[in-house]
């Protein structure tokens, strides 16, 4: 004997009685307190110019060294984007 297919027939509706399955969202979990720091917003194109004129305001600020101290210092400055 054939078994019959049961289902909640609502007018021409068809409701199946099977709930839809459910999908889990996973969300990664960080175990520290110390937030996450980006590491380059953005990749820009750093000039002779302008770590020139960055190594020209260290050495009129009175923390500067020797012209290649101040050249390097505005060089790093600048490329981890620690000056904007």
């Amino acid at each position: 004997m054939a078994r019959k297919q049961t289902s909640n027939k609502i007018g021409n509706e068809v409701k199946s009685t099977t709930p839809a399955p459910v999908a889990k969202v996973v969300t990664p979990v960080r175990n520290t307190a110390i937030p996450k720091v980006p590491s380059v917003q953005s990749k820009r194109e750093v000039t002779n110019e302008m770590i020139a004129t960055r190594a020209y305001y260290i050495s009129i600020s009175g923390q500067g060294g020797s012209e290649y101290d101040n050249w390097s210092r505005a060089e790093y400055e600048l490329r981890n984007g620690i000056v904007a």
